[in-house]
């Protein structure tokens, strides 16, 4: 065991706290100096700000978030991608138009929380395949909020590749972090609070570039990994060498891997996401134990088996578009 040296609480302080109603900790001991406050949070951090270390104190986070760009391509045309017909989504019968918009309404209520009580600049850049002019607008209408920007483009190629190729050229005028998003994924509400924080935590922590994988997909759990575990704001989160195309990372890795990350859309990879996968072996890339998103496709898209409630949420609410 290390040796650990405790300091005494000035009793001063702890009065004063309590008169107040303030709650803090002891940097250098982690004891509470006001227990009777009462935190609703899980955690305690603020973005950009600062975040507790467990086994020091505060850790300052020095890696800040003030831009997000959030690329979401979409296809009401294509059901599977590199599928049969005997292949079927998780969700019997499912209308692809309904199954982007609820999906997608789940990403808005995501980011419609985290701006309640945060401030950075978010834009949400559509990236239609094949797509009609009504359903477009649709989507507009159910994404329409003052408080992000919309942007809107057309693929110039159809197909997957052509819209993530479209992705990438549309993600060099991103200004920081870059998400890309399919538009067969469904959100918890808390992603986007979980997915920035994180980020900033664990980018400052390791002082270096990070990927970020919303899902804990099931084919984590198919193979040995050697792993670490990472603490978020309300998860954990662990290393991982594979992920599919949702994904979060930095404007500075698409720049120093732009050759590479256009591979997956330039040339014939198995797996389809091969050329992140060799990234990975130098940029660590971290997924949520429990799931933040889920991906709908003919396979269960997690452990967790909330995902079918959190479905029917977003599907009562979107009858209105």
């Amino acid at each position: 065991m290390f040796p650990r040296i405790y300091k005494k609480q000035s009793k001063l302080k702890r009065l004063l706290l309590k008169l107040f109603n303030i709650y803090a900790f002891e940097r250098e001991t982690l004891n509470i100096v006001n227990p009777n406050y009462k935190n609703n949070s899980k955690n305690f951090f603020q973005i950009n700000d600062k975040s507790v270390l467990l086994s020091s104190g505060y850790l300052d986070l020095k890696r800040k978030v003030n831009y997000l760009d959030i690329f979401f391509r979409y296809s009401p045309s294509n059901s599977l991608w590199n599928s049969t017909d005997r292949w079927k989504r998780i969700i019997p019968g499912i209308d692809k138009e309904i199954l982007i918009k609820v999906c997608i309404l789940s990403l808005k209520e995501s980011i419609v929380a985290f701006l309640k009580n945060n401030k950075i600049n978010i834009t949400i850049n559509l990236i239609s395949d094949n797509s009609n002019d009504d359903f477009d607008n649709i989507l507009k209408k159910i994404l329409h909020n003052d408080n992000y920007k919309l942007n809107f483009y057309k693929s110039k190629i159809e197909g997957n590749k052509g819209s993530y190729l479209e992705c990438c050229d549309q993600a060099t005028k991103a200004k920081d972090l870059v998400f890309f998003i399919e538009d067969d994924y469904l959100f918890e509400k808390n992603l986007i609070e979980e997915i920035i924080f994180t980020y900033t935590r664990v980018s400052t922590l390791l002082n270096k570039d990070i990927f970020l994988c919303p899902s804990d997909y099931p084919f984590f759990y198919d193979s040995e990994y050697k792993t670490s575990l990472f603490i978020g704001k309300d998860y954990r989160w662990r290393y991982v060498n594979e992920s599919l195309l949702t994904l979060l990372f930095s404007k500075s890795i698409l720049n120093k891997y732009q050759n590479k990350i256009r591979q997956v859309g330039e040339i014939e990879n198995f797996p389809f996401e091969k050329p992140f996968h060799k990234i990975f072996e130098q940029v660590p890339c971290l997924a949520p134990v429990n799931s933040l998103s889920y991906h709908l496709s003919r396979s269960v898209p997690a452990i967790n088996e909330n995902w079918l409630d959190l479905w029917n949420l977003n599907y009562n609410k979107i009858k209105e578009f």
